[in-house]
């Protein structure tokens, strides 16, 4: 009895066997296509989240401003000898001369200024610096003899050491007046000009 039901149970076992590979191949067949689906999808998936990641263009810009602004203002701190000549005075003598001293404030993207003329009582005092947020100059400048103080955003050239200051709140083009552009020749010299040109202002370096 019992040698006759053994090959019984062997034939009955391989037949099951082949079923259950058959059953295994079919359902290895479904599921792979949608695998491979799933995993074209994460690829895919995690390609958009990097491309969703790539610095955007604004903030390359801003990144591609910084060093240049750094330097820009690490050239300023000093002590300046500054000569002011009105329109039409193109070599001849100062028509106002004075000095102005410049100092960092919190970090070398702040600073802060304080100046007087030599035939006037006249103080001034005033901030620049850089907003790495914006890739944006900022001015303020008060003086003893006005009754307000003046604020100018400024955008910086990248092809040259140039800045152009607008009053805050102007319309880009269509308003010059309180305008000035700011230069840096050189680190002993920079220039401060109003876009009217009514005055030009050369500060060079005192040793």
């Amino acid at each position: 009895m019992i040698l006759a039901a053994y090959p019984v149970q062997k034939r009955w076992s391989m037949t099951a066997y082949r079923k259950y590979l058959r059953v295994v191949g079919l359902v290895v067949s479904i599921v792979s296509p949608a695998l491979a689906s799933s995993q074209l999808a994460a690829q895919g998936g995690r390609q958009a989240r990097r491309a969703v990641a790539a610095p955007s263009a604004d903030a390359a810009a801003r990144a591609a401003a910084l060093e240049p602004a750094r330097s820009m203002l690490r050239h300023l701190v000093g002590r300046w000898h500054v000569e002011i000549r009105f329109a039409g005075n193109f070599d001849g003598p100062p028509d106002a001369s004075g000095t102005r001293v410049v100092t960092p404030l919190f970090d070398d993207l702040r600073l802060q200024w304080t100046e007087h003329l030599d035939s006037s009582r006249t103080r001034s005092q005033g901030l620049l610096g850089f907003d790495p947020r914006s890739a944006r100059f900022y001015s303020s400048t008060v003086d003893s003899a006005g009754a307000g103080a003046e604020f100018l955003t400024g955008t910086l050239s990248l092809s040259e050491p140039f800045v152009l200051f607008m009053p805050v709140g102007a319309s880009s083009g269509e308003d010059t007046a309180g305008s000035f552009t700011w230069t840096m020749i050189d680190p002993d010299h920079f220039t401060w000009v109003p876009l009217n040109r009514g005055w030009r202002a050369v500060l060079t370096r005192e040793r």
